[in-house]
């Protein structure tokens, strides 16, 4: 059972904690089966239309799934659990009237999209001395809740958790060549053509430099004399811990702060603090959880017989697990595709489902 009522893995369960995680939006306890959402919501001054929003609770035929995109094609792209009674996480993209919709905190959608989608990372989380980043590239920082990406719109913009905008350049509509961090310590935007520079930090001067993205959230440009120039968002929250690896061995375990990271460094699986075992993709975008936020998590466990388990503190037990056993010698690994498998001497015997997810 989850802090709302609902039993973990289904589709109400979801939906509440993803209106808790990303909308600020904290579901009364136990208000009845997903169907009857609509009837709850609407004589308590909600809106429940047939216009979706980014945020909202999509509902058909007693199931409830979150909003995750409005797409310009008529059709939206929605996150659930257990749409096919499997007790799984699931992505979709169908056409809008198949659910209507329940306004109870949207959210708007970050400018450029709500994921890095085709843009290529860079492979660090800094521009030293006569690097740049062009259009549609972007840096992340060391515990993938940070983006830096200059955009295809021309706009530089730095996201935080869950993908939410936190400073731009304000270039939105301008052709970019690329970010340059400049030898003599200027860290500039520069256009196409003739244009110029079209944004600069005004550190000309300060000599060989370095801009890093760094864990709090605060892009800060280092020189010798230390910063000269920061973007002042930083957060002051810890970030979490990685392991240094993507891979959990048999009989491996995963700790509460800690993450896996792929190997290309684009996506981590973190067993967060709250107790809830999370895949994110750069940005903090979810693309997989246990459903087990507000539980108090030991470790993430991959055991020798196959089963991946995480196990709650004390007398607990099990909190969740893959539900595979088998022979042999077994692995989880977190692939760069953006896949969570575990495999064995035969191949895959459990996966997150998540490969190719941004």
């Amino acid at each position: 059972m989850d802090s709302w009522g609902y039993y973990n893995r289904e589709c109400a369960s979801f939906v509440a904690w993803r209106l808790h995680a990303r909308n600020g939006f904290e579901m009364p306890r136990a208000i009845g089966n997903a169907g009857t959402w609509g009837a709850w919501f609407a004589p308590r001054g909600y809106a429940v239309d047939s216009s979706p929003a980014v945020g909202a609770i999509a509902e058909s035929s007693g199931h409830v799934a979150w909003v995750e995109a409005v797409n310009g094609d008529g059709t939206v792209t929605v996150e659930e659990y257990n749409q096919n009674f499997q007790g799984a996480y699931g992505e979709r993209t169908v056409a809008a009237s198949t659910f209507h919709y329940i306004h109870a905190k949207d959210i708007t959608a970050a400018p450029g999209g709500g994921s890095v989608g085709t843009s290529e990372y860079s492979g660090r989380d800094y521009l030293g001395p006569d690097q740049r980043l062009y259009p549609n590239q972007y840096l992340t920082s060391t515990d993938g809740r940070h983006v830096l990406i200059l955009q295809g719109d021309g706009n530089l913009v730095l996201y935080g958790p869950g993908y939410h905008a936190l400073w731009s350049t304000g270039t939105s509509g301008r052709s970019v060549h690329s970010l340059l961090m400049q030898g003599d310590g200027n860290l500039v935007l520069y256009g196409t053509g003739g244009q110029g520079a079209l944004w600069a930090s005004n550190t000309a001067g300060r000599g060989s430099s370095t801009v890093r993205l760094q864990d709090d959230g605060n892009t800060v440009l280092y020189a010798g004399g230390g910063a000269g120039w920061s973007t002042g968002t930083a957060s002051g929250a810890a970030g979490l811990t990685g392991v240094q690896t993507d891979r959990l061995a048999a009989d491996a375990r995963l700790y509460p702060g800690q993450f896996l990271r792929s190997s290309d460094g684009r996506y981590r699986l973190a067993l967060q603090s709250d107790g809830n075992l999370v895949l994110y993709s750069p940005g903090y975008r979810v693309l997989w959880a246990s459903g087990t936020a507000g539980r108090s998590a030991h470790s993430l466990l991959m055991q020798a017989d196959a089963n991946l388990v995480l196990y709650g503190t004390g007398s607990q037990g099990a909190l969740w697990s893959s539900n595979r056993t088998g022979a042999g010698t077994f692995a989880f690994t977190l692939q760069s595709d953006g896949n969570g498998v575990v495999y064995g001497s035969s191949g895959a015997v459990w996966a997150t489902g998540t490969g190719g997810l941004t």
